[in-house]
């Protein structure tokens, strides 16, 4: 039986050689993580009911604000009505969690093929080591030394990031971004 796996990565990096190097390896993981997180979105928005989740999160806050006003002022009736929702409370906690949760449940396996082909499309054939994709063009290893050799390695230009930090860091920005724009992320009414 032939490597299925094998072939796929061979004829992937074939097709997106010219993505392999910085900048264009930068563009390009910018763009599937951009893919991923529109994918993921537009599944939480099929698949939740944004509404419920809405009115149950301010429930949930409401109901720790009463909590710790309980706490801090020692008022017996008002620990009494903590109490008494605390149930009610922890079961939509565990509703809201399951229901933001079950997109993720569809899509785990094949971002799992995605972060798997982008690893191995990102390694050093020879050493299987990591590639610089992209480089920030400051030195941020100076500031929090820990990031080097976990995220990436320093170099002349600046801060080289291997495929897992640069993921990392745009996916971070890019998701917060576009769940607000497609309305799933969860928030709160200020009071």
């Amino acid at each position: 039986m032939q490597d299925l796996l094998g072939d796929f990565m061979a004829w992937f990096a074939v097709v997106f050689a010219g993505v392999q190097y910085p900048p264009y390896s930068a563009l390009f993981i910018m763009f599937v993580s951009l893919s991923v997180s529109t994918m993921s979105n537009l599944a939480m928005r099929r698949f939740t009911d944004m509404r419920r989740l809405t009115r149950y999160q301010a429930e949930i806050k409401q109901h720790q604000e009463m909590d710790k006003e309980a706490k801090r002022t020692g008022n017996e009736k008002l620990m009494k009505k903590v109490k008494r929702r605390k149930a009610y409370i922890d079961r939509i906690q565990r509703e809201s969690m399951t229901n933001r949760c079950k997109p993720s449940l569809i899509f785990l396996i094949p971002f799992m093929l995605i972060f798997t082909v982008l690893r191995g499309f990102y390694s050093w054939p020879a050493t299987g080591g990591d590639m610089l994709v992209a480089v920030l063009p400051f030195n941020i290893q100076s500031v929090l030394p820990f990031l080097d050799g976990m995220l990436g390695t320093a170099t002349v230009a600046g801060f080289g990031m291997t495929y897992w930090g640069f993921y990392f860091l745009v996916g971070l920005g890019m998701s917060s971004i576009l769940q607000r724009i497609m309305g799933t992320q969860v928030m709160t009414p200020q009071t």
